[in-house]
Order: structure tokens, then sequence, then C-alpha cells
């Protein structure tokens, strides 16, 4: 045996000892009185190792010590989808696609981690950069049969009683005839959320000019529905790090401790459509809501901190076609999200996708290949073609994914996928309790232990 290896075992030898000679008191101090769990929607290890390439430095969330993978595969197949990954983590139990923090059947309701601290007099907040009743949000607090039925999830928020609901997603809480309301009734969810105390805040100086009381409570909704990219945010929007902060000021009020789930929603979105630079803005500024939560813990050392991802998405990959390299320069140049470029003005005048392309990017002169995909894309704005969603066929003639494609190629980023991925996610872990996140293990044992090391069982009941 090689000295290196013997070293090496032997340190995993007094790490195990280590761990079989810690007292009662000592394995008390080591349960979290807080935990903030980091969900990057279709994030996995190739996101993070590529967002350093592009941004030349270690991401925060890449510095805590422990290093976890865990599989995503949901009840009904290998590729999973937001709502039983996000439910898997949130109560330990597998269900079908599309279905929030219940059986298959919607029979038996199964409890989140978020209910049960709330169970436990600890506060809890939820934060994203898509609607607040999206997938991953909506499966830590709420329950139905389908992801589709936000209405209904907008409901159950209210009546979660959580402590900070911030994200999009304004639309599922206003009444029916408001302008862009998609609420199938008059009722007026702000007003009821008033009624319970809860502040209101609908832009970002409302946010930065919060005064933070003992009891506040406040539900922010940015955008009717998802948040803009990031590379596309205007002056009015927060940032996810900025959310992050006020919601940690508030809720670590509690003498008993908090739950957060803070989720950069918008990585999924921008990874579908295999759009490298927006893929990195969002998976940014996730990275800098982790470091707010690395800032925090150090004052407050009994905060257990996890970043993963409910799935991957896109396959992507680093390094396409022959050689060994890849060109993250080009992403790092770009200053807008490809689908803030694909829309907007452009659609009205689709021959500025040229300027917009060496405004944004700082493409000067394109490839004859480069060339005739524009144009075709072009054309089909023309023809009006590109003027439904190119989401729901992902066409990738279309100028956003146009100008996906020419990033990707540029910077020598491949994807397999416009969907999901069954590839495992890494997590890292820092502080009270993390080593128990080290290993090969289910996206379930996330929550159950994260429930484990706070002492509950999470419940399940039968829904009348």
């Amino acid at each position: 045996m090689k000295p290196s290896c013997l070293n090496k075992n032997r340190g995993w030898l007094l790490f195990i000892i280590a761990l079989t000679l810690l007292t009662p008191q000592a394995l008390l101090a080591a349960t979290p009185k807080n935990i903030i769990l980091y969900i990057g929607d279709g994030m996995a290890s190739t996101q993070r190792r590529v967002a350093e390439e592009v941004y030349k430095r270690r991401l925060a969330m890449n510095t805590l010590p422990v290093v976890g993978l865990y599989t995503t595969y949901s009840e009904d197949s290998i590729i999973t989808d937001s709502a039983a990954a996000a439910t898997a983590m949130a109560t330990g139990h597998k269900t079908e696609n599309s279905v929030i923090s219940m059986d298959a059947e919607g029979e038996i309701a199964y409890e989140t981690i978020a209910e049960a601290a709330r169970r436990l007099g600890k506060s809890v907040g939820l934060l994203t950069t898509t609607r607040i009743t999206h997938a991953t949000p909506a499966s830590f607090g709420s329950h139905t049969e389908s992801r589709g039925d936000e209405n209904n999830i907008a409901i159950q928020l209210l009546d979660s009683d959580f402590d900070v609901l911030m994200g999009g997603g304004r639309q599922n809480f206003v009444p029916k005839g408001t302008n862009k309301s998609r609420r199938w009734d008059n009722r007026n969810l702000l007003s009821d959320f008033r009624k319970k105390g809860y502040e209101i805040l609908q832009d970002r100086d409302a946010l930065k000019s919060l005064q933070i009381q003992k009891n506040t409570r406040v539900l922010g909704l940015f955008s009717d529905s998802h948040m803009p990219y990031y590379l596309d945010r205007t002056e009015e929007i927060p940032s996810l790090a900025e959310m992050t902060r006020v919601a940690v000021k508030i809720l670590s009020q509690n003498p008993k401790g908090f739950f957060l789930m803070v989720e950069g929603g918008r990585i999924d979105h921008a990874a579908h459509g295999n759009a490298p630079a927006g893929t990195m803005g969002d998976l940014l500024e996730f990275d800098n809501a982790v470091a707010v939560g690395i800032e925090f813990s150090k004052s407050a050392p009994s905060t257990l901190l996890l970043v993963g991802g409910d799935h991957e998405t896109g396959g992507m990959g680093m390094g396409i076609g022959g050689g060994y390299f890849m060109k993250p320069e080009v992403i790092k140049k770009v200053t807008r999200s490809e689908f803030g470029m694909g829309y907007g003005e452009i659609m009205k005048d689709p021959d500025l996708a040229y300027d917009v392309l060496k405004k944004y990017a700082g493409i000067e002169k394109l490839k004859p290949e480069e060339k005739k995909l524009l144009e075709v894309a072009i054309q089909h704005i023309k023809d009006g073609k590109g003027l439904k969603s190119p989401n729901k066929t992902y066409n990738p003639s279309w100028l956003g994914y146009t100008f996906s494609n020419i990033l990707s190629q540029r910077s020598r980023i491949g994807w397999t996928s416009y969907a999901h991925t069954g590839h495992p996610v890494m997590l890292t872990a820092g502080g009270p309790g993390s080593e128990t996140f080290m290993g090969f293990y289910d996206n379930t044992d996330v929550g159950l232990k994260m429930a484990a090391l706070w002492g509950v069982s999470l419940k399940s009941w039968k829904v009348e």
C-alpha cells in the first residue's frame, strides 16, 4: 500500500473513531438550530463547474466541506420533474411526476420539513425566482395532485402561516378580472394576507425599506409570473441574495430557530433552452444567495447549510467536438440572456438580430453556418411562426434558441436534451449535522436526514 493511500485511510479511520466517541452532549451540540436548504433547479455538478470556469473563481457553494451525491428518479419515471423531486426532498417520500407532497392517488398527504419546522415552533421561509406557487416552493408548503393547480396552491400558502414567502407569481393572488390575473375566482389573496398581518412587497424599493419588527411576516411578489432571468433584471426587481438577506433577518429572530428554502428556479428554465449565458447568470445569482447564508452562519454557527438541486436539466457538458478545450470567456462577455435578446423589440423587427448579438454578446462577425441559422430564425419571425411560445416544442430555429445554439457552439458547451435528465445531483453542506449528508444516497434521504437531525418523524394523513 502506498503511503498516500495509508494516510487517506488513516484519516477516514480517525473520522469514524471521532464520531463514535461523541458524547450525548456533543451530539446535542451538533443538532442544527436552523436549516437553510438551497435548491438550484436543474443544477447538477456540471453546471457548478462550468460557472467556476466562466467566472474564474470558486463558487461559494463549492467551498462547503461536505460533499454528497443523490439519485433523483420519481415513482413513475427515471426522469423526474420538479414536483416529484421537490416532494422527495421536502417529505422523504417518492411520488409521481406532477404531484405535490401527496401520494399518486391523491389519498395521502405527506408532511413537509417546512411544516414540521412550524410544528416545532420554528419560523419558516420559502424563496424562489420562479412563481412562489411553482412546483419546488409548492412542494414545501402545499399538497395537491397537480402542480398546475397554482390557484389552490396560493390559498394553501396563505393557510400555511409561513413567515416569509418571496418570489414571482402575483397573477395567482389577485382577483379574476385584475390585469394579468390567472385566478378563476374573485378572491383577493393579497387582502387576505394583509388581514393575517403580512407585509405585501411588490418591488425592490419596498424590500429595501422594510422595517423589520419582532413579528414581521412578508409576502413578496415581484413579478406577475416568473421573475426575469438574472441578466435581464431591471432595478425594480430584487436579487435572490437581497431576498435571502431580508428573510434571514426576519426568521433568525425566533429563539427556536428556522427553516428556509431558497430556490434558484430559473437555472432550470435557461437550461431547458440550452442557453449557456442565461444558465450561468442565474447560477451566479443563486451562488450569491448561498454566500449570504455562509456569511450568516459565521455569526450563527448552529446553522446547517445544504446546497443541491432537484434534478439536472439539459444534459450540460463541458466540451464538444474535437479537441480538449472550452471557451468560457464567450459566456462571460454576454450581458443579456439568450431569450432576453430574442424577444421584445426584436419581434417587431427581427432584422435587429445581428445588432442584438453584437450589443449583448460582443459577436462582431458571424460564421457562415451561424448566419444561416439566424436567417432561418428571422424568417420564422417574419412568417409569424415565432409568435408562439417556443418552450412548448423546443424549436431551435427561433431566435432565443438560435442565440443559445450560437453561444453554446462558440463556448464549446454541449447539451444532450431540452428536458430534464436522470443524472445524480451533487450536494454540498456545512454546519452542525452536515457530515450526515456525505456519501451516495437518494433524494428522499435529504428530507429524512433533515427531520432526523431535528428529532422529528415526518407525518402523513389521509385526505378527506
